[in-house]
């Protein structure tokens, strides 16, 4: 079903699978990009991520049921648009 102009609107921090047997993580849902982000950084600071410093984390903004645009956060490289 496409979004329409009534659709909710969601940003979604998530651990993508980054390995064969992961799975994919939802560390919370957020109503702007903003909080979403900030969680996202707040989030990398805790273990296993501050050692695992090659995972990247994602903001994902999500209308309805249709995935608009991924935001990647690696601590190297900060954040990088996708879609």
């Amino acid at each position: 079903m496409a979004a329409t102009a009534n659709s909710a609107r969601v940003f979604l921090a998530v651990d993508p699978p980054q390995e064969w047997e992961e799975s994919l993580t939802i560390l919370g849902a957020y109503g702007s990009l903003a909080a979403a982000q900030y969680a996202v950084r707040q989030h990398r600071t805790r273990p296993p991520y501050v050692l695992e410093t090659w995972r990247t984390t994602q903001v994902q903004e999500w209308v309805g049921d249709e995935l608009r645009t991924t935001w990647t956060y690696s601590p190297h490289a900060g954040w990088k648009t996708e879609g």
